[in-house]
């Protein structure tokens, strides 16, 4: 019955119906495939914000104390060892600061990690990882700047107290060491700003 009435429909009205049909599959297709994907879960947008932000006063942190670590070392070549001195205990202070500010980071890349699963594309999920990676390299190399800082600063007091020319190459090669460290600092938290904007990009 249904076939009969089907064919009694006009040749011109099917295919203005076919046409319309096949416009809203088209549209349809068009609409799902154009919406941004669902949003990061508001802890992983939460953390990713307070960790961009701890992560740029490491940075700051860690060139702040390189430049101190420069006049401490131009101070101890001159001789002036009681102004050295007291650089020296700034430096420490500093350094516990540093160690708040990574158990901090290190806090913020677990949540973000944890909130993986509410990332609903895999590769969006695979842009988070990788900047969720590039954060955890630039928290290991920011625990080996602040060690070979402990070291600076032990070598360098050992220096001022004895005289004893092997304390002040120990330091002398730590210093280079800090400056190649606050480098690679700086350096991957601009590559984690970079694949952040990536990811946001996904959302828009």
């Amino acid at each position: 019955m249904s076939k009969k009435v089907f064919r009694k429909i006009p040749n011109w009205f099917k295919l203005i119906l076919t046409l319309i049909i096949m416009v809203a599959i088209g549209y349809g297709v068009w609409f799902f495939a154009s919406r941004p994907p669902i949003k990061p879960p508001a802890e992983f947008l939460t953390a990713r914000q307070k960790g961009a932000e701890i992560s740029q006063r490491i940075v700051e942190l860690a060139s702040s104390t390189t430049r101190k670590i420069e006049e401490i070392n131009f101070l101890d070549l001159n001789g002036d060892y009681p102004k050295a001195s007291i650089l020296i205990e700034e430096a420490k202070n500093k350094n516990q600061e540093m160690l708040n500010q990574a158990v901090d980071l290190a806090k913020e890349m677990q949540i973000m990690t944890e909130s993986l699963g509410g990332i609903s594309l895999s590769k969006n999920r695979e842009l988070a990882m990788r900047a969720i990676t590039t954060e955890t390299y630039l928290l290991t190399n920011f625990m080996q700047y602040k060690d070979i800082l402990d070291q600076f600063l032990r070598n360098l007091n050992g220096a001022i107290a004895t005289s004893r020319n092997e304390y002040r190459q120990a330091a002398e090669n730590d210093r280079l060491d800090l400056n190649i460290k606050a480098g690679t600092i700086n350096n991957l938290n601009q590559q984690f700003i970079e694949q952040m904007a990536e990811f946001d990009k996904a959302f828009l």
